[in-house]
């Protein structure tokens, strides 16, 4: 199992822990490591592209969180405009509602987590965090029917964040 699979079992750990009045430092740690698990799937799909085994957990300390949020947000927008457009049904539709998914996925599971690790005055439950984890399961199985196409090799790349002129 490859260390984003880890992380979204572990989320869905915390969220089950304690079964009757679930605490609420493990549901917060929940919805962080489900955001992590996705963080670390695109950031380590994009190290895979790397020639150099040895060099590819360097390559995935290149992303930060917030050019990767920007990006996202960037990406679900043009997949939003695209869907808007009534395209006819094929593989460029089927990828890019994969890739909102993902993109969304990824914006909105940022977000809770910085709610989860700094609003103290928000109180979770099981069900808002179990909501979570399942948005990112989602979005890593859309993952999988988009990570070797044009489309989603072209989005690891932007994770980088703008090309700088």
């Amino acid at each position: 199992m490859a260390f984003p699979d880890d992380l979204l079992e572990q989320a869905k750990h915390l969220a089950n822990r304690e079964p009757q009045r679930p605490k609420q430092a493990s549901l917060r740690r929940a919805v962080s490591t489900a955001y992590y698990a996705l963080f670390h799937l695109l950031s380590t799909e994009a190290a895979l592209n790397w020639k150099r085994p040895h060099q590819r957990h360097l390559v995935a300390r290149l992303f930060d969180h917030g050019k990767m949020k920007a990006a996202c947000d960037k990406r679900r927008a043009e997949c939003a405009r695209f869907i808007a457009q009534n395209p006819a049904p094929g593989p460029d539709l089927d990828q890019e509602r994969s890739l909102q998914v993902v993109t969304d996925t990824f914006f909105q599971s940022q977000q809770k987590r910085h709610t989860a690790d700094y609003d103290n005055g928000t109180q979770w439950t099981r069900t808002n965090v179990l909501t979570v984890i399942d948005a990112v399961e989602d979005a890593f199985q859309n993952w999988k029917t988009i990570r070797n196409s044009e489309k989603g090799q072209t989005f690891l790349i932007s994770l980088l964040g703008p090309r700088q002129n």
